[in-house]
């Protein structure tokens, strides 16, 4: 919320009126995270935890101001490299501690009038909601911030008009758990109902059942963490429709998807739940003040240099905390790490489990294709004109069940069904051929309502076929219209069909972890650009009088680029190629419009679709996930250094989502200058130029189908597996980003496009019947 500045007399910093405009989110180092990171052989100090000897900023450490050192790197296995910047004290004297009472004191007004403002606004949330809700909860995880917002609640609120939460994941800190014991037992002293929420599997169960989770595969918050507290409230209060309010330390300055988040927000996250953030603005620097003036509880992983706590293996932590988390719990980091291990398909035999584990490969995953218990699947999808064809392995019953949660279903007999699906009845049929039960439904061909029944059908399948009971389908229900016991499935007659159990991933979140056949369809064309890429200045010369030609190879190479952008075709300038070459090359336009085609050739297309975001890309992780598409070593090299003449050479592509590259340069004793990129960041559009997405809606539009309605969630799902390549995928757009260009597409082009956030809805119409090549042509 306000700015600070160092202060080189308490080794702290003081909070200045000017509001922040971007926090660095300051921390406190003590002595241990020193000693860990190898400090102690360039410094002394005493090894004393009573206070923090200096400040954190991302990976700088500063010392009465000043920034004395820095780290680089690390991963599980390796230590992170330490940078010195320069002597924290002259002649090697001793560290000295930050003074934290007289920081504290310099502090105390701006802190009051905080802390004042952020109860008084907790209050009155209290007291506009109290009819509305029927209870009233802190989210507690252990963390710095849970432990401020439930000293703040407990301030604000009488202490019989909340309770307080814990979701244990049983992947927690010791130092968490610890912490959660001290704080349930200062709760009981003060008539505050503290509850903890399990699931009914443990951790490891779980990660043998779906497989480690991946940043992409991440079935493990709403497993361990989302579903438990829900199924916990509805077992606290025995009604059909729970209405509560939880407040939560979500803060802004913690990651750039929480910057987003609305103070207050209804079902966002679970539905017919408000989640309401109260220190939403604070930033680390006041969390830190208001601890040690109030001298909360402290969580000992603070002092061990994290900058927050969880799970402890989670695949988007950062590599340091990697390194940090082994050194100091290294039995739990262990147990999981040889889950991981053991699960793989990969051959992880000698050095090949701790390289793997070294450069993040677990994270990667996709899909079950890379895990050693990967299966065929167990349902199989075939559309045919007037018919759609489902074929199954051993169909289980429970089917029939599930589909009450789609629409009505009327047995004529064994064998045949009558399935309603938003007012159109389809006919369905089961008959038997070799080792499948095929279900045989009447085809309405590609209107929204087939597409969204052939969507939800499939849910109902996963749900039946591959259902191991993990709680999660029951607690999406905001209704409660799901119950599972024993075994078996029961869906009450009072479901309203809001299909929100069927939204879940593939429609069932064990099978999204395991499906993908062992037998891959081999990746053809990732090397296609070679390794000489393509050089911006190439296709610059080429606009100007459309005849340069650098070389053979080069020359091939640039025209397949351009033809795979749709800017030539059999070497003629198409309609779209004539816009682009009118506009500077140096502009990020062109580019936005090349890469919206180039999105659908083998290499760019696998790049968007497998690079993330906020993420440091290296060789390794990249040849690790072309390797399990069965791509040579050739071929992977190739790809990287094809890719490192176009990010190295097109700085606008670097604006526009596709990655910002760290490239090394040596100059060699013949005097050529050799490039090798070492790595690449990928930063979303910040600015998206709306004709951009419009074009890029018709084209997604026509590789689905000729499609022309969806919904803005389907249209983030990047795990639906489609022709079309949407654009939040392309450039990284989030959902409010995205509701902002679609609002002002629907304002400024309503004959082309209509989209609707209203009242719930989600829409988004496609108006025109032109071709994505047409539209281009009317946008540009």
């Amino acid at each position: 919320m306000y700015a600070y500045e160092w202060d080189s007399s308490t080794g702290g910093y003081v909070l200045t009126p000017m509001p922040l405009a971007f926090s660095k989110e300051p921390r406190p180092v003590y002595y241990k995270e020193l000693d860990i990171l190898g400090f102690d052989k360039y410094w002394d100090y005493d090894k004393n935890d009573s206070f923090p000897y200096m400040w954190a900023e991302a990976n700088n450490y500063i010392y009465r101001g000043r920034v004395v050192a820095k780290i680089k790197g690390g991963s599980l296995y390796t230590a992170p490299e330490i940078i010195l910047v320069e002597d924290p004290e002259p002649e090697g004297y001793p560290l000295r501690f930050v003074d934290i009472p007289e920081m504290v004191n310099k502090n105390r007004a701006i802190m009051e009038q905080l802390t004042q403002d952020t109860i008084k606004k907790i209050y009155n949330i209290y007291t506009e909601h109290k009819n509305k809700v029927d209870v009233f909860y802190v989210a507690f995880s252990g963390g710095k911030d849970s432990v401020v917002v439930l000293d703040l609640v407990q301030k604000a609120l009488p202490h019989n008009e909340f309770k307080v939460l814990f979701g244990d994941t049983d992947m927690e800190f010791p130092t968490t758990l610890k912490l959660v014991e001290k704080v349930s037992q200062e709760c009981a002293l003060y008539n505050i109902e503290f509850y903890s929420a399990k699931a009914p599997k443990s951790a490891e169960e779980t990660w043998d059942a779906f497989g480690p989770p991946a940043r992409k595969v991440r079935w493990c918050c709403t497993v361990h963490k989302t579903a438990p507290v829900i199924n916990k409230l509805n077992e606290l209060f025995d009604k059909k429709y729970v209405r509560t309010m939880m407040i939560t330390g979500v803060r802004g300055d913690e990651s750039s998807s929480r910057s987003e988040y609305d103070e207050l927000s209804k079902g966002k996250k679970i539905a017919g739940q408000y989640s309401f953030h109260p220190i939403l603005e604070w930033s680390s620097a006041e969390i830190y003040l208001y601890m040690y003036e109030n001298n909360l509880e402290f969580n000992e992983a603070y002092k061990y240099g994290f900058n927050r706590v969880g799970c402890i293996m989670c695949p988007n932590s950062s590599e340091k905390h990697e390194y940090m988390k082994r050194m100091f719990f290294e039995d739990e980091v262990m147990k999981f790490t040889q889950k991981i291990i053991d699960n793989s398909a990969k051959d992880l035999s000698g050095d090949n489990a701790k390289k793997f584990m070294d450069i993040g490969g677990w994270k990667t995953r996709l899909s079950g294709r890379e895990l050693k218990f990967s299966e065929d699947e167990r349902f199989t999808f075939e559309e045919h004109k007037d018919r759609l064809v489902f074929k199954v392995i051993k169909l289980n019953d429970k089917w029939k069940e599930w589909y009450k949660t789609v629409g009505r279903i009327q047995e004529i007999d064994s064998e045949e069904f009558i399935l309603e699906y938003n007012g159109t009845e389809r006919r369905c049929k089961i008959s038997y051929e070799d080792q499948y039960d095929v279900i045989s439904v009447e085809n309405f061909s590609k209107t929204k309502n087939a597409i969204e029944f052939v969507y939800y059908f499939k849910s109902v399948l996963a749900k039946s076929q591959y259902c191991i009971q993990c709680g999660t389908c029951e607690a999406e229900c905001p209704y409660r219209n799901i119950e599972m016991k024993n075994g078996k499935i029961s869906i009450s007659d009072s479901c309203i069909k809001c299909h929100e159990c069927l939204k879940i991933l593939y429609g069932c979140l064990y099978y999204n972890s395991i499906r993908g056949s062992k037998i891959m369809k081999k990746l053809t064309g990732i090397n296609k650009y070679l390794s000489v890429g393509v050089d911006a200045n190439w296709i610059e010369e080429y606009a100007k009088d459309n005849s340069f030609e650098p070389g053979n190879r080069k020359t091939d190479v640039m025209f397949g680029f351009l033809s795979d952008a749709e800017l030539v075709k059999k070497k003629q300038i198409t309609s779209i190629g004539k816009v682009v070459f009118r506009y500077e090359l140096d502009d990020v336009l062109p580019w936005a419009i090349m890469l919206c085609n180039l999105a659908y050739s083998s290499q760019f297309g696998w790049f968007i679709k497998n690079i993330p975001f906020f993420d440091t890309v290296t060789l390794e992780s990249v040849e690790l996930r072309l390797k399990q598409e069965d791509v040579t070593d050739k071929a992977v090299g190739e790809f990287w250094n094809g890719f490192k003449a176009i990010l190295g050479t097109t700085k606008p592509l670097n604006e526009i989502g596709f990655g910002i590259p760290e490239i090394e340069e040596k100059v060699t004793k013949t005097g050529d200058v050799k490039k090798k990129m070492l790595s690449f960041y990928r930063l979303p559009w910040e600015n998206p130029d709306e004709r951009v997405i419009l074009y890029s809606l018709y084209k997604f539009a026509e590789e689905c189908g000729n499609r022309k309605q969806f919904d803005l969630t389907e249209l983030m799902d990047d795990s639906i597996e489609r022709g079309g390549v949407s654009p939040t995928l392309i450039f990284g757009l989030d959902r409010d980003t995205m509701e902002k260009v679609l609002n002002g597409l629907t304002f400024n082009y309503p004959d082309l496009i209509e989209a609707r956030f209203t009242h719930g809805l989600d829409n988004i119409t496609l108006k025109s019947d032109m071709s994505a090549a047409e539209i281009f042509n009317e946008l540009f």
